[in-house]
Parts: C-alpha cells; sequence; structure tokens
C-alpha cells in the first residue's frame, strides 16, 4: 500500500502511479494489485484544454494498466481543485466514505496504489486536505518532485507539512526533466536544472528535510518488505 503525491499538479504523479504499480507487479500477481484514486476532479477536460484531449489520471491508469482495477470514491465533474469541484457538483467529500472504499480494496487486494490531487495542501472541502486523506488510510506515502529552478524550496515546504501532520514519508522521487517528459503526463513548466545543480539541490533537500531520493523499484521493495513484516 502506498500514497502517491507531489509538489504541485502536472508533476507526475499518475506516471509513477503507472511505474510503482508495474514494479509492484514483479512481486504480486496483478490481479492481486490495485490504483485507488479518492478524488477525481474532472470527467471531460475538453472544454478547459480545447480540442487537445487531456486524460485525467483515472482515465490515463485505466488506458495504460487496462490490466489492473481501479477506483475512485468521488468522480467529480469540473477540472478544479477538489473542495471547489464538489462545490459546483452539490457534493461533500468525506475522509470517512474514503477510508471506508479503501479498507473494503485491503480485503480484496495485496497492492494498492492510491493517488493523491495536485498537492498535500489542497482542500477537499472547508476543513480538510490531501494530507488528511493520507493521514486517515495510514499508509507509506511518496512525494513525486520536479527537477525545475525553485523546487528546494516547494519541496521542503511539502517535507515540513507532511512531518506536521505526522504523515509516513518513506521516500522522495524526483520527476523527468522537462526536456524528458513527452512520454509521460506532466504540465510543470519552469527553468530546467540539470547536472550538478540537479544534484546539489537533491543534496539540498535530502540535508534540510531528512528524507531520502529512492527509485520507483528501491520504494516498492521497501513497502513490501513491510507489508510482509506485518502480515507475520
Amino acid at each position: 500500500m502506498i500514497f502517491v503525491t507531489a509538489t504541485d499538479t502536472g508533476v507526475g504523479k499518475t506516471h509513477f502511479s503507472r511505474l510503482i504499480l508495474d514494479e509492484a507487479a514483479e512481486f504480486y500477481d496483478r490481479s492481486e494489485i490495485a490504483y485507488f484514486k479518492p478524488v477525481q476532479a474532472g470527467k471531460d477536460t475538453k472544454e478547459l484544454y480545447g480540442n487537445v484531449f487531456y486524460e485525467t489520471d483515472y482515465q490515463c491508469i485505466e488506458r495504460s494498466c487496462h490490466d489492473v482495477d481501479t477506483y475512485c470514491t468521488y468522480f467529480l465533474e469540473t477540472p478544479a481543485s477538489p473542495d471547489y469541484s464538489a462545490r459546483k457538483d452539490g457534493v461533500e467529500i468525506k475522509i470517512s466514505e474514503i477510508v471506508k472504499h479503501f479498507n473494503e480494496l485491503k480485503s480484496q487486494y495485496k497492492f494498492i496504489v492510491v493517488e493523491g490531487a495536485g498537492g498535500l495542501m489542497v482542500p477537499i472541502n472547508d476543513n480538510e486536505l490531501i494530507s488528511d486523506i493520507a493521514l486517515a488510510l495510514n499508509i507509506p506515502a511518496v512525494l513525486i518532485t520536479k527537477p525545475v529552478l525553485g523546487t528546494i524550496n516547494q519541496t521542503l515546504l511539502s517535507c515540513e507539512h507532511a512531518k506536521n501532520k505526522g504523515l509516513d514519508l518513506r521516500a522522495l522521487i524526483m520527476a523527468e526533466s522537462i526536456k524528458d517528459r513527452d512520454s509521460i503526463q506532466t504540465d510543470f513548466e519552469g527553468i530546467d536544472i540539470e547536472g550538478e545543480q540537479l544534484d546539489a539541490s537533491i543534496d539540498s533537500i535530502e540535508r534540510f528535510s531528512g528524507f531520502k531520493f529512492n527509485c520507483v523499484a528501491g520504494v516498492v521493495s521497501e513497502i513490501r518488505e513491510k507489508l510482509a513484516l506485518v502480515s507475520q
């Protein structure tokens, strides 16, 4: 079980959710794996992006991981922040309903990838944030960040919030650089950093946050080992 979040929207949560699902399939049968999106804001994004078809996160996983079961508790119409989208739809997002849904899935699957919406501090209603969902589900989390100028500040703020919330943040993952992002669904902008500058940024983030960067395989292996210990 793992909760995938990021420093921002469009960083690559869905891309890495798919990679984590594929990596988990090295240890589990794909029928034993599931993808869970507690809140999907935006059923049809054509109006927002014009004639360019832009898949929702849920649709992307359905298409690219068609042999993995996918679930969503709140599928909202408007592509916006969950709290705004829910108000537009006349829906109240309740964490209790998300936890109930997740617990039902836990009884059916051995490994579940849960993808958040936007970053940790995105509101889901008048009083709660995406981080409150991660906390209520009580599963390890990974934070995706991006290789652009400003990533140190964005990542450290997200890490600090995760600490204050008491989240079990297991690792940081650096998304692909902007020039390599054609094959994945990301839309972040900024000044790309690489080489020595990127290494220095990663070092600063790890030093000040106390969290380490890891690869997808390393994250899945660590989570799998924890699940094995719990089941013993």
